[in-house]
């Protein structure tokens, strides 16, 4: 790698050709980027002092053969400000000589030294070879590439007023020059650290294809990725996966890595691409390779939701049950199996599968236990081709006296009075229990999707106010118990603060225009018995807490 200041024509060197990956994202500068460039410009060109632009990070690519040959570099980053500034210039040396612009802009082939992506490559070229037309210029009204030529050519005459040596001269880069063989993202990860990441499958995608087979990409990639606006949504969705933040395309390729290598070691998540691009060369049928990926793919679209919260379920959707489990608690870490068991086991397993692996998740989520080596468990599954219910637990019974066991009916029951879990995970646990229990069809009305759901403290977390006092070590004790799953319920709305903290007739059946529990949580299975309480203490708490784990235990069995 070499690093240093560069300035324009150092970036636009004659001998080189510079080519923006060809399935590389729009063009997106906007107005106000615009502006910006050009009072900046308008500042160079007035003081004469360096101006630094930003990085441009390029990567050699392998000397071609033919009409290939020469000096090619990728545009990993630096995309936006290169077009900009080239956009730029042919408005300015339209006040001046044509000649200039050619002679600084298109190498010694006469070819336009920035190859564009795919989808502007079109009113780029035309802009700067001066064959716009009127159709092409009805063609993309909506391209921001011809929005920013547009937007310069209204201001053409402060343009006039700029010397273009003295742009050449003061602006510079911090220029990123890459070998064929360096890893370009975590390069541009390292620089734009405070920034938005470099996705591992827009790498990916433009290692895989090139201008040479668009058809191929057409046919696969495209259909499996950005075949809709809805599809791109999809992809895109953000996936809190522990304390980072991806794109749900970011979690399914590392997902389907995993199925591919069946071993966490050689899935890096910090260094996604490079670990791809080490499979990949192993491959020798790059075709295969790429008919897996996008197969896989549309299998993960059709099962993982990272919207499944807000969906209504029945108590049979064992695949959104679980999503509800890995979304709702971020508990991604099991998606790679998932996938393999979506690809690899016989339909009629599928359903088991996801099941018993809810039950552990749950059981151990109740429980308080760790998910730390949930990556390396699940990934075992995966290697060792575990792809029944029959061998998923004789698996789970195995681990036994390890750190990923299995919790007991024992544990289980002991913890509903013992464990303190975080609001999210006790309203996840009351959201799938509920949908357990329930009998949809004795059920006056259905449960909604969990994010319709907020969690109460039936005895409430300030029971001072106007709850009976007790001795200190009763309220000690009470401040403990108010926090057991025994005291906690799903609501279809909050309750008002006035309610919440009221008596628990009140907090029961309301007060003037503000509703209670009798009218927020009717239909509730795992709270029906206790509204029909006239007193709620510590007594009751406990009660509860055994009949949900009561509940629990026949919602969640364990599978040996």
């Amino acid at each position: 790698m070499e690093a240093g200041k560069r300035n324009i024509t150092d970036i636009f060197n004659r001998m080189r050709l510079l080519t923006i990956p060809f399935f590389q994202r729009s063009y997106v500068w906007d107005e106000e980027n615009w502006e910006r460039l050009l009072t900046d410009f308008q500042a160079v060109a007035t003081n004469k002092r360096p101006y630094f632009l930003g990085s441009v990070i390029l990567k050699q690519q392998p000397t071609g053969s033919g009409a290939n040959t020469g000096d090619t570099r990728i545009v990993i980053d630096g995309q936006q400000r290169l077009t900009t500034l080239l956009l730029f210039f042919k408005v300015l040396y339209k006040t001046r000589k044509k000649e200039d612009f050619d002679t600084t802009f298109f190498d010694l082939q006469g070819r336009l030294m920035l190859q564009h992506n795919r989808n502007d490559i079109e009113i780029f070229e035309a802009i700067l070879t001066d064959k716009l037309s009127p159709q092409l210029e009805r063609k993309y009204a909506q391209n921001q590439v011809l929005g920013a030529y547009q937007y310069f050519l209204k201001k053409k005459k402060d343009i006039a007023e700029i010397d273009p040596l003295d742009i050449l001269r003061n602006i510079y880069f911090v220029g990123i020059d890459l070998g064929a063989d360096e890893d370009e993202q975590q390069v541009f990860d390292t620089i734009n650290s405070l920034g938005v990441s470099l996705s591992t499958a827009e790498l990916l995608k433009n290692d895989l294809f090139n201008r040479q087979n668009a058809e191929l990409y057409d046919s696969t990639w495209q259909k499996a990725f950005e075949d809709s606006e809805e599809d791109r949504q999809y992809w895109a969705t953000p996936i809190t996966a522990g304390r980072e933040r991806r794109e749900n395309v970011d979690l399914f390729m590392q997902s389907f890595l995993l199925t591919q290598v069946k071993s966490p070691d050689q899935v890096r998540v910090d260094a996604l691409f490079r670990s791809f691009k080490d499979h990949i060369a192993k491959i020798t049928d790059k075709g295969q390779f790429i008919a897996e990926l996008t197969d896989t793919a549309t299998v993960y679209r059709n099962h993982i939701d990272p919207q499944v919260q807000d969906k209504n379920l029945s108590k049979a959707d064992s695949v959104d049950r679980l999503m509800v489990v890995v979304f709702g608690l971020n508990t991604t870490t099991v998606v790679p199996y998932i996938l393999y068991v979506l690809r690899k086991a016989p339909h009629e397993e599928v359903n088991q599968i996801c099941s018993l692996l809810e039950g552990y998740l749950i059981r151990r989520v109740i429980c308080r236990e760790t998910s730390k080596n949930y990556n390396r468990l699940f990934g075992s599954f995966i290697g060792d081709q575990v792809h029944t219910s029959e061998q998923l637990a004789t698996r789970f019974k195995a681990e036994a006296e390890t750190v990923n066991r299995y919790p007991s009916d024992a544990e289980l029951h002991r913890s509903f009075h013992d464990e303190n879990l975080t609001n999210k995970q006790a309203l996840v646990v009351l959201w799938l229990l509920e949908l357990s229990v329930r009998n949809d069809k004795k059920q006056s009305t259905a449960l909604a999707g969990l994010s319709h759901y907020s969690l109460e403290h039936l005895m409430p977390k300030k029971w001072r106010n106007y709850w009976n006092r007790l001795t200190t070590e009763k309220e000690i004790q009470r401040d403990q118990i108010l926090k057991k799953l025994g005291n906690l319920s799903l609501l279809a709305s909050g309750l008002n603060t006035s309610i919440s903290d009221a008596d628990w007739p009140t907090k029961k059946a309301g007060r003037g225009e503000h509703k209670g529990l009798l009218e927020y949580a009717q239909g509730l299975e795992t709270l029906s018995t206790e509204l029909k309480f006239d007193t709620w203490d510590e007594v009751k708490i406990n009660e509860r807490g055994t009949r949900l784990a009561t509940q629990a235990i026949g919602a969640w069995p364990t599978p040996f």
